[in-house]
């Protein structure tokens, strides 16, 4: 019999080997975390939207903190019976145990969401800023404009009362619907987007040199984020013909004198005013060239028009001066009005009675220049938008399903406004326009076999799951993900990041 102590010496290094081995290879086990925090949040995203769809009550959770452990330990034991009461012809045989325990596994844990500071981010109505900084990302204008905008305000300007027409976007209801989609339309075909001002407000009077030369004052200033700004210009003239002047021309006998006006140095200035700068962001427009008439100059993107900062307000962006030219927009709201109309009159005698009222009101005059109010929606709000677009194609609550689709396409072509059709199947596309398509704004399944769905969730006994094919899918998986970042930014971020843009600023 060999030995006993080196065989079991071999058997401790062989297990401490595997032990090491077992505990080393653990990339394949991170990367299967990943996949498992993946799918989990975006579950508990869905999970709400399905919530929504029926009307009840979301519930918000969120996974920190996934650790994965991985250990393993042996050990031996060798009972002998030894010492002189063993009976020389004993039979008690020698014990051989060994051990050997391997553990491994994530931890994690899942608060519940439900404090002051997450609803205040949640139910925090989406600003300028951020929409700004999604157009930069490069997420389609349509997309946004749907998910983000809650209504729009048109207000007619000139003589005579104004008037306000509210166009709201809720799917729960084809008039309303039809009636912002055609609104987003126009807006969207005429460039509409959201512009950053920066302005300053002046604080106190105006100071002489003598009160602006303690470093520790400036220094405090600085700290308190305001700035001081030499007050007046100097005005200098020239007579060569050929000299580049931003002043007024202003003609004397014999030469052209032109008024050059500069800012005085520090050294010149006489007085000073201190300010503090901030920054707004308010809709302008990018009209291609054969649509600029309708818009006024000064709601052109980077137009030199008033800062509109009264106007501006949390959740909404409003232009309070120019306006925009609605002939157009007037035509097909009124072809929009007349469809649904008809529609009513064929149903019973109440839809009559409504059709004959909804007919009687007053329609967008075609005439018309309007000033435009955007009211901006909160993270909550576009869950429950999100909700209600799959409660109109799943649950039968409705007259009839409905799937609701956004223009799809390169941004170097003109936006048509010919609507996508109003259809219930999910998997029609069409092509409205040369480089633009209709496709679903947001569509789930609802069978008992998901098959290979990207992400399936249950709920009150039925299972719900983004579709595998991509034409039927559409936006779907892209639209969890921006509102994903939405609740994340919404309950912890204090500020966004920066766009990453170059302004060229050059003197006049």
């Amino acid at each position: 019999m060999p030995p006993l102590r080196p065989c079991l010496l071999c058997l401790l290094v062989a297990l401490g080997l595997a032990g090491c081995s077992f505990v080393d290879a653990f990339s394949s086990r991170a990367v299967d975390y990943n996949r498992e925090a993946e799918q989990a949040q975006l579950q508990a995203l869905l999970l709400n939207v399905i919530r929504a769809s029926y009307n009840r009550p979301m519930q918000f959770t969120s996974l920190t903190t996934v650790s994965g452990t991985a250990s393993i330990s042996g050990g031996t034991s060798l009972q002998i019976p030894f010492g002189h009461h063993r009976p020389v012809a004993g039979v008690s045989p020698d014990i051989l145990t060994l051990t050997n325990n391997v553990s491994g596994g994530p931890t994690f844990s899942v608060p519940v969401l439900d404090t002051q500071e997450f609803y205040q981010g949640e139910l925090a109505p989406l600003t300028g800023q951020e929409i700004r900084f999604f157009l930069d990302a490069g997420y389609t204008p349509s997309v946004l404009f749907y998910l983000f905008i809650d209504s729009v305000e048109l207000t007619t300007t000139g003589a005579g009362k104004p008037q306000k027409f509210v166009f709201r976007n809720t799917v729960a209801d084809d008039y309303d619907f039809d009636q912002f989609a055609a609104v987003a339309d126009y807006l969207l075909s005429l460039g509409i987007s959201v512009e950053r001002i920066q302005h300053s407000e002046k604080i106190g009077p105006e100071l002489p040199a003598a009160k602006v030369t303690d470093p520790r004052d400036l220094a405090q200033l600085t700290s308190a984020g305001l700035k001081i700004s030499a007050v007046g210009e100097k005005q200098t003239t020239s007579t060569p013909a050929t000299r580049v002047s931003t002043g007024d021309a202003t003609p004397t006998a014999g030469a052209a004198t032109k008024v050059r006006k500069s800012k005085p140095s520090a050294a010149q200035a006489g007085r000073y005013q201190v300010e503090k700068p901030s920054t707004s962001y308010r809709p302008c427009f990018e009209p291609p060239s054969s649509k600029a008439a309708l818009v006024d100059a000064s709601l052109v993107c980077g137009a030199k028009a008033s800062v509109d900062e009264e106007a501006q307000s949390v959740g909404n962006l409003t232009r309070a001066s120019g306006g925009i030219s609605v002939g157009p927009l007037a035509a097909r709201l009124q072809q929009v009005r007349a469809d649904f109309v008809q529609r009513l009159r064929t149903r019973s005698e109440s839809s009559a009675k409504t059709a004959a009222e909804l007919a009687g009101l007053p329609n967008l005059p075609a005439g018309a220049r309007v000033q435009l109010k955007v009211i901006v929606r909160s993270t909550e709000a576009i869950l429950h938008y999100l909700g209600t677009v799959v409660a109109r194609h799943l649950h039968p609550g409705f007259d009839r399903p409905r799937v609701i689709q956004v223009k799809i396409g390169v941004g170097y072509l003109p936006y048509p406004i010919a609507p996508c059709p109003d259809t219930s199947d999910a998997g029609v596309t069409v092509d409205v326009a040369p480089g633009y398509r209709c496709e679903n704004l947001f569509l789930l399944e609802q069978h008992d076999d998901p098959g290979d769905s990207p992400l399936a969730v249950s709920y009150d006994g039925k299972t719900y799951w983004v579709p595998s094919d991509g034409a039927r899918a559409g936006r779907t998986m892209r639209d969890l993900d921006l509102v994903k970042q939405l609740l994340a930014l919404h309950i912890s971020a204090k500020e966004l990041p920066q766009s990453n843009i170059l302004n060229v600023v050059s003197s006049p």
